[in-house]
């Protein structure tokens, strides 16, 4: 990727590179701005090191990013809007040198988990966008190496515990070639508008890396405002749109000016991280006159399937497999594949794929069954290639394309002294496709008040991973077992009973007895 960078900055000097609001870079100035700041943190040891970056989508980080990869840094991006708590183990996780933040930062969070840790912290300044005077020679000129580490994100396994999947640079470039071999690009010629969280492998992959890698604009949109959204792609003439989840593309054709936006230069509308109903395709391919083309990835492989362009994309379906990439389904109790039509666990298996998991405390945790990476995932082939995702094996929540792990939900609430046990499910939502709801039984004789459980929640998760609905019952349903049945809550009639406003809570808890 930096090599990518520096063909970029020789090439196209005067291109526009990053544009967010009334600052722009060309490739010349962000090269600069790049190699300045790579100067101050291989002073600060970066080389060899790892980096974490707790920042929010802006020029600032596309800088930060590519300035540790030149000093021969490794990038761990983290959550800025996350709390201490859920901080501190992924930088205890990441093992970094020091962390880097944006200079303006006002969420405790980072600066908080840094002070706990004893990290250093860096701020990129606007006057880091901007260097005076000549090239500082302790610049490497060498780059890194493909087999060096360039990044680590964190993901949840099936206990939802984080874990991190390393990148190298190699596997990390062959991300962003299987994406470019999925939809084609033209060199120097496209503008991308990105909204995704760049802590993230599709803000990070699809969304930003991809557009320096063909030398093209890039129009970054720190906090997902639609009528920003839509006043961009008109301005900057943007031709791709890295939206992603559902949520994205509603939120925007809930915009009045939408239908008087002239977004005839756009030509292609990328979607990922949650599936895309039939009828929001309807609506955007007649607001805009273009299709979103929705594709399937997770941290550990992206992308695996995608549907193509120049042909209409299948309701329903995430696609057919990356060039890269081979995909089966598999019979969930013998592993073996599955006809077309026949529902089982998707499994992968790619030369970049992950090779195994990094725990918390630095342990290597196999990936791996018989060379395929089992997904998770329950789906089906169609006739004709097409794959179907129908279900989950695990029991994560997508929440606006982000994934959600009820057990870290159930022992946020499990630590209030009121709560003796707790259960979350999703429930399909049309704004963000799924929302969390959790159900809670009480310790014997301690009074529950559910908004002081909210605000239990609220202090120590980000908002996305927040409970929707908190729903009070005696004692929650059980198997045979003695497992909690989470088919059962997910059929319980409380869940209809609760009425809501904003798909949070108004106050009334039924409690039936």
């Amino acid at each position: 990727m930096v090599a990518a960078l520096r063909d970029a900055v020789a090439l196209a000097p005067g291109r526009m590179a990053v544009a967010c609001g009334a600052e722009t870079l060309t490739y010349a100035e962000y090269g600069r701005a790049v190699d300045a700041l790579a100067a101050r943190l291989a002073a600060a040891g970066a080389r060899g090191a790892t980096v974490a970056i707790a920042m929010p989508n802006s020029p600032r980080m596309a800088v930060a990013i590519f300035a540790v990869w030149t000093a021969g840094g490794s990038i761990a991006c983290l959550n800025p809007g996350y709390t201490t708590a859920e901080l501190v183990p992924l930088l205890k996780g990441a093992a970094p040198a020091f962390v880097l933040t944006d200079a303006e930062a006002t969420a405790a969070g980072p600066l908080a988990a840094a002070a706990e840790l004893g990290l250093d912290v860096l701020r990129v300044t606007d006057a880091d966008l901007r260097p005076a005077g000549p090239p500082d020679p302790a610049v490497p000129a060498e780059g890194p190496a493909p087999g060096d580490m360039a990044a680590v994100l964190f993901t949840g396994g099936t206990t939802g515990l984080p874990k991190g999947v390393e990148y190298t640079h190699e596997t990390l470039l062959t991300t962003i070639e299987g994406a470019e071999m999925c939809w084609p690009t033209r060199p120097e010629e496209e503008t991308w508008l990105n909204v995704a969280p760049m802590f993230h492998i599709w803000g990070l992959a699809v969304g930003f890396l991809h557009a320096i890698y063909r030398r093209g604009g890039l129009v970054m949109v720190p906090r997902f405002v639609p009528a920003t959204v839509v006043a961009e792609l008109e301005r900057h003439r943007v031709t791709i749109f890295s939206g992603g989840p559902a949520a994205i593309y509603g939120g925007v054709l809930a915009v009045p000016e939408l239908s008087g936006a002239d977004l005839t230069a756009l030509r292609l509308c990328q979607g990922g991280g949650s599936a895309i109903p039939a009828d929001l395709q309807e609506r955007w391919q007649a607001a805009t006159g273009r299709p979103i083309y929705e594709a399937y990835g997770m941290t550990e492989l992206a992308p695996i399937t995608y549907n193509p362009v120049g042909r209409p994309p299948r309701p329903g379906s995430v696609g057919i497999p990356s060039p890269l990439v081979e995909v089966e389904v598999v019979d969930l109790q013998t592993g073996t594949p599955v006809p077309p039509g026949e529902t089982g666990e998707i499994r992968v298996k790619a030369a970049h794929m992950l090779r195994h998991y990094r725990g918390l405390d630095g342990e290597i945790i196999p990936a791996h069954r018989d060379g395929w990476f089992p997904t998770g995932d329950i789906g089906r082939f169609d006739d004709d290639g097409y794959l179907r995702i129908v279900d989950r094996v695990k029991d994560m929540i997508i929440v606006g394309g982000f994934n959600v792990y009820p057990r870290e939900i159930d022992d946020t609430l499990l630590s209030h002294p009121a709560v003796a046990e707790s259960a979350t499910i999703g429930v399909p939502d049309e704004r963000k496709g799924e929302r969390p709801v959790t159900f809670v039984s009480t310790t014997p004789g301690t009074p529950v008040d559910v908004s002081d459980l909210e605000r239990h929640c609220a202090e120590h998760l980000t908002a996305y991973k927040q409970p929707s609905r908190i729903l009070v019952l005696p004692e929650l349903p059980r198997t045979p077992a003695n497992k909690i049945d989470r088919i059962a809550l997910r059929d319980h009639p409380v869940l209809a009973s609760v009425e809501t406003k904003d798909g949070r809570t108004t106050g009334t808890v039924a409690e039936p007895r």
